[in-house]
């Protein structure tokens, strides 16, 4: 005999809850306590309920589909954020859907075909935004978060970083660590993580009395960091302290100064990153830098999709100090 399909209000008896508790969590509209959605949950992993995903599509307009929309995948850091945000949607009932947009083409130009899947909400995590993609989102009434970054014009949610905090803790850590001549390695210079890391960085140096630090800024990339170092080295070569506004630039930044100038790290110059990707705790690289709180901003990011209250928030976590060899600590 066929096993019995469970349906929600099996789920509803199983868990001791009303059956309108449990089509508020499946649904995703509404609020349940705590308490109640770790019981719905429990019940769900014990009995199996699969929701009819199509079902509650045709019927409210929308699927339980969370779009993820990326442009710089190779980036290291992405990937390790994609398997993370898929791993929660999939804690909470969702499901995650993801577009990658390869040059030339951008987000913006995604935006519309993304819509026309019906989506439930939008994760835009590229460093290179304008604020239509995110404007589009919400004249559809479709909720938006911009991860990792945020716009000061655009409309939406947002969840970030502090920045402009790690900038100035790097600024801390390599003056601690004996540097006296600085200089700064950036990616895209318009986008948000870039310009506050940077903000962060020459604030907390001018507070010193270092108001001339050279900088380089381009793009977020291994390449862009091997360059730029040899370049700015090049016209400074007194710079004994590198902050790089991301791993990818910084472990361009130390291949650069060991194999292309024949300098020591740290010991002639010390370098410190940002994001604490995979890269950076290589045995090769031994990355000092700011580790980001992955995966608090993600259960922000879901929080604020679920709860869109149509008021545009904007949530700033704390990056966490990890030290390593590429700043020795004192």
């Amino acid at each position: 005999m066929k096993k019995k399909t469970p349906t929600q209000k099996d789920v509803a008896r199983f868990a001791g809850v009303s059956q309108a508790a449990v089509s508020r969590f499946v649904s995703g509209k509404g609020a349940i306590s705590d308490e109640v959605r770790e019981k719905i949950l429990k019940v769900i992993d014990l009995v199996n309920y699969q929701p009819d995903p199509l079902a509650r599509g045709l019927s409210s307009g929308k699927f339980d589909i969370i779009a993820i929309v990326m442009a710089n995948i190779t980036n290291p850091w992405y990937p390790v954020v994609l398997e993370l945000i898929t791993r929660e949607l999939h804690r909470v009932g969702l499901q995650a859907l993801l577009f990658n947009a390869t040059p030339p083409q951008t987000v913006d130009d995604l935006m519309p075909l993304v819509l026309q899947y019906r989506v439930r909400g939008v994760i835009i995590t590229t460093a290179s935004l304008n604020s239509s993609s995110a404007d589009l989102c919400v004249r559809q009434g479709v909720p938006v978060v911009m991860f990792n970054r945020y716009s000061a014009v655009a409309k939406g949610h947002s969840v970030s970083t502090d920045n402009i905090g790690g900038g100035r803790m790097a600024a801390d850590v390599l003056l601690r660590a004996g540097s006296r001549q600085l200089g700064f390695l950036g990616g895209m210079p318009t986008v948000s993580t870039n310009r506050d890391r940077r903000t962060g960085f020459m604030e907390r140096l001018a507070e010193l009395g270092m108001d001339s630090v050279p900088s380089l800024e381009k793009e977020f990339t291994y390449n862009w960091g091997y360059e730029a170092t040899q370049m700015l080295l090049a016209r400074h070569p007194e710079i004994d302290g590198l902050f790089c506004a991301d791993d990818e630039i910084a472990s361009g930044a130390i291949d650069a100064l060991r194999y292309a100038l024949g300098r020591r790290v740290p010991e002639d110059v010390r370098v410190f990153g940002f994001d604490d990707h995979p890269v950076a705790s290589n045995a090769a690289y031994a990355m000092t830098t700011i580790r980001q709180p992955v995966e608090d901003m993600i259960t922000a990011a879901i929080d604020l999709l679920l709860r869109d209250s149509g008021n545009n928030e904007h949530r700033l976590l704390p990056g966490q100090l990890i030290y390593r060899k590429s700043t020795p600590e004192r």
